[in-house]
């Protein structure tokens, strides 16, 4: 029999279908600043994808080490898909990829965004679905990706959750990460990365929320 379990680092839940609505989780706290969030409607062979990022906000503080050049952040919010057509259903990866000293650019919006400067390496932070995720080494003009989703099936686990109706969506509470090393400016943003298909498409669609400071 499969089992799977759903997390994230803290109290992160997904659910498919119009449940979402109603899915009720612990609350952003209260000193959590809003962002606003994001939305993208693609069209391809055999329908669209709509993909909203909404109640989206993000919590700044030092780390607990103190050091200057490490930082922490909260993360809270929720992802709606939507798919029409022969589109039924996928499989939603979402995250945070975050730079140090790193412009991703006011051009950068919902329908792009830059990973990785220059071709330059992209970390990604080791997360586990019964643990916390380490904080990522990054220098200046490096960038890495932190998962918010964890889905273990059995012993195989992954950073994606898959749905079989129209709709699907992911709601992640107070996710935590941190960056160590950045002596600079450091910024995240979110990734939505929702892959469908239908008989004449199979392929990824992705999203980026607007990026905002981590100091």
């Amino acid at each position: 029999m499969n089992k799977r379990v759903v997390r994230g680092l803290t109290a992160s839940a997904a659910v498919a279908g119009a449940a979402l609505m109603g899915l009720s989780v612990a609350a952003a706290p209260a000193n959590a600043a809003p962002l606003p969030g994001a939305s993208k409607t693609k069209a391809v062979p055999g329908g669209s994808v709509t993909i909203n990022l909404f109640d989206e906000s993000a919590r700044v503080s030092r780390a607990v080490t103190n050091i200057p050049t490490s930082r922490e952040v909260m993360v809270s919010g929720k992802v709606r898909v939507t798919t029409s057509g022969d589109l039924k259903g996928g499989a939603i990866n979402a995250g945070y990829i975050v730079g140090c000293q790193v412009d991703f650019g006011a051009s950068a919006g919902a329908g792009g965004g830059v990973e990785a400067p220059r071709g330059g390496p992209v970390a990604e932070a080791a997360k586990n679905p019964f643990g916390g995720t380490g904080a990522i080494k990054l220098g200046p003009g490096q960038a890495g990706y932190v998962p918010i989703v964890v889905s273990k099936t059995d012993d195989e686990i992954t950073n994606s959750f898959a749905f079989t109706s129209a709709r699907g969506g992911v709601v992640y509470s107070n996710e935590r990460f941190g960056v160590d090393g950045c002596a600079g400016y450091a910024q995240a943003r979110a990734k939505v990365t929702v892959r469908v298909k239908s008989p004449s498409f199979v392929g990824n669609i992705t999203m980026y929320g607007k990026p905002f400071s981590i100091g």
